[in-house]
Protein backbone atom coordinates (compact mmCIF):
# COMPACT_ATOMS: atom_id res chain seq x y z
CA UNK A 1 0.00 0.00 0.00
CA UNK A 2 0.82 3.29 -0.76
CA UNK A 3 1.13 4.96 2.74
CA UNK A 4 1.21 8.57 1.14
CA UNK A 5 -2.01 7.83 -0.92
CA UNK A 6 -3.63 5.87 1.64
CA UNK A 7 -3.47 8.99 4.04
CA UNK A 8 -4.21 11.93 1.30
CA UNK A 9 -7.39 10.22 0.54
CA UNK A 10 -8.42 9.07 4.41
CA UNK A 11 -7.50 12.61 6.26
CA UNK A 12 -8.84 14.83 2.95
CA UNK A 13 -11.86 15.69 1.64
CA UNK A 14 -14.24 12.95 0.83
CA UNK A 15 -12.76 10.75 3.43
CA UNK A 16 -15.69 10.53 5.55
CA UNK A 17 -17.59 8.89 2.27
CA UNK A 18 -14.36 6.59 1.20
CA UNK A 19 -13.94 5.40 4.59
CA UNK A 20 -18.27 4.48 4.93
CA UNK A 21 -18.12 2.66 1.41
CA UNK A 22 -14.60 0.74 2.34
CA UNK A 23 -16.04 -0.40 5.79
CA UNK A 24 -19.43 -1.51 3.93
CA UNK A 25 -17.81 -3.88 1.41
CA UNK A 26 -16.54 -6.16 5.18
CA UNK A 27 -19.44 -5.89 6.47
CA UNK A 28 -23.43 -5.05 5.53
CA UNK A 29 -23.57 -1.30 6.28
CA UNK A 30 -26.41 0.66 4.76
CA UNK A 31 -25.23 3.44 2.49
CA UNK A 32 -26.33 6.78 1.22
CA UNK A 33 -25.72 8.70 -1.16
CA UNK A 34 -23.27 8.74 -4.48
CA UNK A 35 -20.74 6.11 -4.13
CA UNK A 36 -19.48 6.27 -7.41
CA UNK A 37 -16.50 9.09 -5.77
CA UNK A 38 -15.44 6.58 -3.14
CA UNK A 39 -15.41 3.33 -5.44
CA UNK A 40 -13.79 5.23 -7.96
CA UNK A 41 -11.22 6.06 -5.07
CA UNK A 42 -11.09 2.45 -3.90
CA UNK A 43 -10.31 1.21 -7.73
CA UNK A 44 -7.44 4.00 -8.16
CA UNK A 45 -5.74 3.16 -4.61
CA UNK A 46 -5.87 -0.88 -5.81
CA UNK A 47 -8.48 -1.56 -3.08
CA UNK A 48 -11.07 -2.46 -5.67
CA UNK A 49 -10.52 -4.90 -8.75
CA UNK A 50 -11.47 -2.69 -11.15
CA UNK A 51 -13.45 -5.41 -12.71
CA UNK A 52 -14.95 -7.73 -10.30
CA UNK A 53 -15.14 -5.00 -8.24
CA UNK A 54 -14.40 -7.08 -5.28
CA UNK A 55 -11.62 -5.80 -2.73
CA UNK A 56 -8.48 -6.83 -3.61
CA UNK A 57 -5.82 -8.64 -0.60
CA UNK A 58 -5.17 -5.04 0.36
CA UNK A 59 -8.14 -4.16 -0.06
CA UNK A 60 -9.45 -6.55 2.68
CA UNK A 61 -7.08 -5.02 5.26
CA UNK A 62 -7.92 -1.68 4.35
CA UNK A 63 -12.00 -2.61 4.75
CA UNK A 64 -11.57 -4.27 7.89
CA UNK A 65 -10.03 -1.32 9.44
CA UNK A 66 -12.34 1.13 8.02
CA UNK A 67 -15.22 -1.39 9.31
CA UNK A 68 -13.30 -1.25 13.67
CA UNK A 69 -12.80 2.56 13.04
CA UNK A 70 -16.63 3.14 12.41
CA UNK A 71 -17.18 0.66 14.99
CA UNK A 72 -15.20 2.83 17.34
CA UNK A 73 -16.54 5.69 16.56
CA UNK A 74 -20.11 4.29 17.34
CA UNK A 75 -19.41 2.93 20.62
CA UNK A 76 -18.58 6.58 21.91
CA UNK A 77 -15.05 5.44 21.47
CA UNK A 78 -14.47 3.27 24.41
CA UNK A 79 -13.80 -0.29 24.21
CA UNK A 80 -16.25 -2.88 23.07
CA UNK A 81 -16.39 -4.60 26.30
CA UNK A 82 -16.01 -2.06 28.37
CA UNK A 83 -17.81 -2.51 31.73
CA UNK A 84 -19.54 -5.06 30.68
CA UNK A 85 -18.02 -7.04 33.97
CA UNK A 86 -17.21 -5.39 37.02
CA UNK A 87 -13.93 -5.97 36.56
CA UNK A 88 -13.40 -4.95 33.00
CA UNK A 89 -13.70 -0.67 33.74
CA UNK A 90 -10.44 1.26 32.59
CA UNK A 91 -9.46 1.09 36.20
CA UNK A 92 -7.96 -2.15 35.64
CA UNK A 93 -5.40 -1.00 33.10
CA UNK A 94 -4.38 2.66 34.82
CA UNK A 95 -0.74 2.84 35.36
CA UNK A 96 0.35 -0.40 33.79
CA UNK A 97 2.37 -1.33 30.66
CA UNK A 98 -0.67 -2.84 28.43
CA UNK A 99 0.10 -4.98 25.28
CA UNK A 100 -2.81 -5.99 22.96
CA UNK A 101 -1.71 -8.91 20.98
CA UNK A 102 -3.49 -9.14 17.65
CA UNK A 103 -3.95 -5.24 17.93
CA UNK A 104 -5.22 -4.91 14.18
CA UNK A 105 -5.42 -1.20 13.48
CA UNK A 106 -5.14 -0.33 17.16
CA UNK A 107 -8.81 0.37 18.10
CA UNK A 108 -9.03 -0.45 21.60
CA UNK A 109 -5.47 1.09 22.12
CA UNK A 110 -7.33 3.58 20.84
CA UNK A 111 -9.35 3.80 23.37
CA UNK A 112 -7.12 3.70 26.18
CA UNK A 113 -5.20 6.42 25.01
CA UNK A 114 -7.03 8.63 27.79
CA UNK A 115 -5.81 6.98 30.72
CA UNK A 116 -2.27 7.02 32.02
CA UNK A 117 -1.48 3.56 30.84
CA UNK A 118 1.73 3.20 28.80
CA UNK A 119 0.08 1.56 25.17
CA UNK A 120 2.10 -0.88 22.64
CA UNK A 121 0.54 -3.08 20.65
CA UNK A 122 1.57 -6.69 18.19
CA UNK A 123 0.33 -7.24 14.65
CA UNK A 124 1.67 -9.52 12.40
CA UNK A 125 -0.06 -7.63 9.21
CA UNK A 126 1.79 -4.52 8.32
CA UNK A 127 -1.04 -2.96 6.58
CA UNK A 128 -3.19 -2.84 10.06
CA UNK A 129 -0.39 -0.75 11.17
CA UNK A 130 0.33 1.57 8.73
CA UNK A 131 -4.05 2.05 8.62
CA UNK A 132 -3.96 2.33 12.87
CA UNK A 133 -1.54 5.44 12.10
CA UNK A 134 -3.11 7.28 9.70
CA UNK A 135 -6.71 7.02 11.62
CA UNK A 136 -4.86 8.00 14.81
CA UNK A 137 -3.98 10.78 12.81
CA UNK A 138 -7.07 11.73 11.77
CA UNK A 139 -8.29 11.86 15.57
CA UNK A 140 -5.68 13.66 16.89
CA UNK A 141 -4.30 11.10 19.33
CA UNK A 142 -0.36 10.26 19.57
CA UNK A 143 1.24 7.37 17.83
CA UNK A 144 1.26 3.80 19.78
CA UNK A 145 3.87 1.75 18.94
CA UNK A 146 2.84 -1.64 17.39
CA UNK A 147 5.37 -3.99 16.86
CA UNK A 148 5.25 -6.61 14.53
CA UNK A 149 5.03 -10.25 15.39
CA UNK A 150 2.60 -13.06 16.60
CA UNK A 151 1.75 -14.32 19.49
CA UNK A 152 3.78 -17.39 19.32
CA UNK A 153 7.41 -15.14 19.56
CA UNK A 154 6.52 -11.87 21.39
CA UNK A 155 8.83 -8.65 20.29
CA UNK A 156 9.36 -7.62 24.32
CA UNK A 157 12.12 -9.11 26.66
CA UNK A 158 11.31 -11.17 29.71
CA UNK A 159 9.10 -9.38 32.46
CA UNK A 160 8.26 -6.50 30.17
CA UNK A 161 4.40 -5.99 30.41
CA UNK A 162 1.46 -5.58 33.07
CA UNK A 163 -1.06 -6.92 31.60
CA UNK A 164 -1.61 -8.38 28.00
CA UNK A 165 -4.90 -8.06 26.05
CA UNK A 166 -6.78 -10.55 23.73
CA UNK A 167 -9.46 -9.95 22.07
CA UNK A 168 -10.91 -12.48 19.87
CA UNK A 169 -7.70 -13.20 18.50
CA UNK A 170 -6.43 -16.35 20.40
CA UNK A 171 -8.83 -18.88 17.78
CA UNK A 172 -5.77 -18.14 15.45
CA UNK A 173 -3.01 -18.63 17.26
CA UNK A 174 -1.07 -21.80 18.26
CA UNK A 175 -2.47 -21.35 21.80
CA UNK A 176 -0.11 -23.30 23.83
CA UNK A 177 3.05 -21.65 22.24
CA UNK A 178 1.05 -18.03 22.73
CA UNK A 179 0.64 -19.01 26.56
CA UNK A 180 4.09 -19.66 27.27
CA UNK A 181 5.40 -16.58 25.37
CA UNK A 182 2.57 -14.60 27.55
CA UNK A 183 3.78 -15.80 30.54
CA UNK A 184 7.27 -14.95 29.73
CA UNK A 185 6.99 -11.56 29.17
CA UNK A 186 4.01 -10.82 32.29
CA UNK A 187 6.04 -9.54 34.94
CA UNK A 188 5.67 -11.57 38.07
CA UNK A 189 2.12 -10.85 39.27
CA UNK A 190 1.35 -9.46 35.71
CA UNK A 191 -2.41 -10.12 33.91
CA UNK A 192 -3.80 -11.44 30.92
CA UNK A 193 -7.50 -10.44 30.02
CA UNK A 194 -8.05 -12.77 27.17
CA UNK A 195 -11.78 -12.62 25.20
CA UNK A 196 -12.91 -14.93 22.77
CA UNK A 197 -14.97 -17.41 21.45
CA UNK A 198 -15.63 -20.89 23.04
CA UNK A 199 -16.83 -23.93 21.42
CA UNK A 200 -20.21 -24.73 22.93
CA UNK A 201 -21.01 -21.32 22.10
CA UNK A 202 -19.69 -21.34 18.03
CA UNK A 203 -20.97 -24.91 17.88
CA UNK A 204 -24.39 -23.40 18.60
CA UNK A 205 -24.52 -19.80 16.99
CA UNK A 206 -23.07 -21.31 13.78
CA UNK A 207 -24.97 -24.27 13.44
CA UNK A 208 -28.09 -22.38 13.34
CA UNK A 209 -26.74 -20.14 10.92
CA UNK A 210 -25.78 -23.11 8.56
CA UNK A 211 -29.07 -25.02 8.84
CA UNK A 212 -30.67 -21.45 8.43
CA UNK A 213 -27.98 -21.34 4.90
CA UNK A 214 -25.93 -18.20 6.52
CA UNK A 215 -22.61 -20.00 6.77
CA UNK A 216 -21.00 -22.36 5.08
CA UNK A 217 -21.41 -26.15 6.38
CA UNK A 218 -17.80 -26.81 4.78
CA UNK A 219 -16.19 -24.39 6.79
CA UNK A 220 -18.60 -25.12 10.12
CA UNK A 221 -16.88 -28.51 10.23
CA UNK A 222 -13.46 -27.42 9.62
CA UNK A 223 -13.59 -25.65 12.42
CA UNK A 224 -15.22 -27.85 14.78
CA UNK A 225 -12.66 -30.56 13.35
CA UNK A 226 -9.48 -28.85 14.06
CA UNK A 227 -10.79 -27.17 17.27
CA UNK A 228 -11.74 -30.85 18.25
CA UNK A 229 -8.61 -32.24 17.18
CA UNK A 230 -6.03 -29.15 19.12
CA UNK A 231 -7.88 -29.99 22.23
CA UNK A 232 -7.29 -34.01 21.73
CA UNK A 233 -3.35 -33.55 20.14
CA UNK A 234 -2.11 -29.62 20.08
CA UNK A 235 -2.76 -29.29 16.16
CA UNK A 236 -5.22 -28.42 13.55
CA UNK A 237 -5.17 -31.18 11.09
CA UNK A 238 -6.89 -29.39 8.42
CA UNK A 239 -4.20 -26.52 7.32
CA UNK A 240 -4.91 -23.32 5.86
CA UNK A 241 -4.31 -23.13 2.07
CA UNK A 242 -5.28 -19.54 1.98
CA UNK A 243 -2.27 -18.24 3.46
CA UNK A 244 -4.50 -15.76 5.40
CA UNK A 245 -3.89 -16.74 9.48
CA UNK A 246 -7.54 -16.29 10.50
CA UNK A 247 -8.83 -19.37 7.39
CA UNK A 248 -8.55 -22.17 10.63
CA UNK A 249 -9.77 -20.91 13.84
CA UNK A 250 -10.30 -22.73 16.61
CA UNK A 251 -12.72 -21.62 19.71
CA UNK A 252 -11.44 -24.40 22.80
CA UNK A 253 -14.06 -25.51 25.53
CA UNK A 254 -14.08 -23.09 29.04
CA UNK A 255 -12.45 -25.82 30.93
CA UNK A 256 -9.75 -26.57 28.44
CA UNK A 257 -8.50 -22.88 27.92
CA UNK A 258 -8.11 -22.76 32.14
CA UNK A 259 -6.66 -25.90 32.20
CA UNK A 260 -3.62 -24.64 29.49
CA UNK A 261 -3.59 -21.60 31.35
CA UNK A 262 -2.71 -23.52 34.62
CA UNK A 263 -0.27 -25.32 33.13
CA UNK A 264 1.30 -22.24 31.36
CA UNK A 265 1.87 -20.57 35.21
CA UNK A 266 -1.33 -18.55 35.48
CA UNK A 267 -4.27 -18.49 38.44
CA UNK A 268 -7.70 -17.15 37.99
CA UNK A 269 -8.58 -13.23 39.40
CA UNK A 270 -12.49 -13.97 38.73
CA UNK A 271 -13.82 -16.99 37.03
CA UNK A 272 -14.47 -16.71 33.41
CA UNK A 273 -17.48 -15.21 32.61
CA UNK A 274 -19.74 -14.53 29.47
CA UNK A 275 -19.48 -11.31 27.09
CA UNK A 276 -22.74 -11.85 24.91
CA UNK A 277 -21.25 -14.81 23.03
CA UNK A 278 -17.68 -14.76 23.87
CA UNK A 279 -16.01 -15.84 27.27
CA UNK A 280 -13.77 -13.51 29.73
CA UNK A 281 -10.72 -15.33 31.14
CA UNK A 282 -8.86 -12.87 33.17
CA UNK A 283 -5.73 -14.59 34.92
CA UNK A 284 -2.39 -13.62 36.88
CA UNK A 285 0.63 -14.86 37.51
CA UNK A 286 0.36 -17.55 40.02
CA UNK A 287 2.34 -17.76 43.02
CA UNK A 288 3.06 -14.64 43.38
CA UNK A 289 1.20 -12.21 46.08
Amino acid sequence: MSLDAARQYLLGDGSDALIAFMAAQSVDLAQTGDTSLPKARAVELGWLDPVTEQRTATGIFVSDSCREYLFWQKRDRKLPFENTLAHLGRAVFKDKHVCEIGAGMGANLMSLATTNTKLCGVEPVDAYIVLGDIFREREGLEPIEIRIGGAEALPFEADEVDLILLVSAHQYFDIHLALKEIARVLRPGGELILIGGTLWPYFTQIGRQVIAGKSSPKDFLITVTNTLSYMAFGRRIIPSRSGFSTARPVYPTRAAMKRWMRAAGFEQVVEPDSIEDETCFFVKQSGIE
